[in-house]
Parts: C-alpha cells; structure tokens; sequence
C-alpha cells in the first residue's frame, strides 16, 4: 500500500494487492470524486433544471463575468474551446444566453444571461450550495480549513507546473 492510500481507507481503490498506480496518485483520486460529483449532478440537473451540467458551468461563468467570451470562459474553467462553444450554442438556442459585439472590439463577441438565464443561474446556484454543503458536512472546520488552504496550494503549483517547459514531469532518467 502507498503511503497516500493509508491515510484514506475509505478509498475503495486503495487495496493492498491492486497493483495499479493511478489508485495511489491523487489526480486519480481527484478525478473519481469529481466524477462522482459530476455524475450526480449530470442527472439531476437536466430532470430538475432543464440544462446540462456543462451549461450549468457556462451558466456560473457568465454570471460571474458579466460581459465576456468564450474563449474567457474556457480559460476560467480550463476546458476545450469546442466544449464551451456547443454548450453556449445550446445555452442561446434555449434563451438563457444573449451574445452581443464587443463595442471595444470589433470581431469579439460578448456573452451575457438573459432573464431566463439569471433565474436559472438563482436556481442551480441554490441547489448547488445545498449539494456543497451536505458534501462538507462530514468534515469538520478544521478539516474544511485544511481542505480549502491544501487545494489552494495545490492549485498553485499545478498551474506552475503546467507553465514549467517540462510540465512538472522532471526530467526522465
């Protein structure tokens, strides 16, 4: 077992005898609870809501941006271009979405929330806080703390590395 496994028993993943390495590496680790997460969310929002997880997403970035495009959104989420690109299609079709040329800029294209989209954004948001809050409930303040300042440092050095000429990787021997 890997020293990062014996600190979570709960992670089905961490068996003694599965010889797998990605169980033991914590963007494995991180991926399958954002999964999971994603998951859930992907069925209850569209029954719920009527919109996709991905569009709930762009729907959450353009509340906050107020005002901008999508390749800024992209940026945001760390995401393909493309990915955004059809959920904002979607996103206008459905009238949550206004785009709108930039006045300071002649072939940008501004992205906004019509009404429809701000209720909707209320909405979700509302439940989303919910689902957030019954996730952390099971830490304590001081685990929520740690939670909050380790991903913080983690972040950091993540988007270090991936502006590192090697990726973070080292060099190979």
């Amino acid at each position: 077992m890997t020293p990062f496994c014996q600190h979570a028993p709960i992670y089905n993943g961490c068996v003694k005898d599965d010889p797998r390495l990605l169980h033991a590496l914590l963007s494995h680790r991180l991926l399958v609870l954002s999964n999971t997460l994603a998951l859930a969310a992907s069925r209850h929002y569209p029954r719920r809501f009527g919109v996709r997880l991905a569009e709930w997403r762009v729907i959450d970035a353009l509340h906050a941006g107020r005002g901008i495009t999508a390749n800024e959104i992209s940026r945001w989420l760390r995401t393909d271009k493309a990915w955004v690109g059809r959920s904002v299609d979607r996103l206008i079709a459905a009238g949550y979405v206004r785009r709108r040329p930039d006045p300071d800029h002649g072939r940008r294209i501004l992205l906004t929330l019509s009404p429809k989209g701000e209720r909707a954004y209320a909405a979700i948001a509302s439940a989303a806080r919910r689902r957030h809050k019954n996730l952390l409930d099971v830490l304590s303040a001081a685990e929520r703390d740690l939670l909050e300042r380790a991903l913080a440092k983690l972040q950091m050095r993540a988007s270090a590395m991936l502006d590192a000429p090697d990726l973070g990787f080292g060099r190979s021997r």
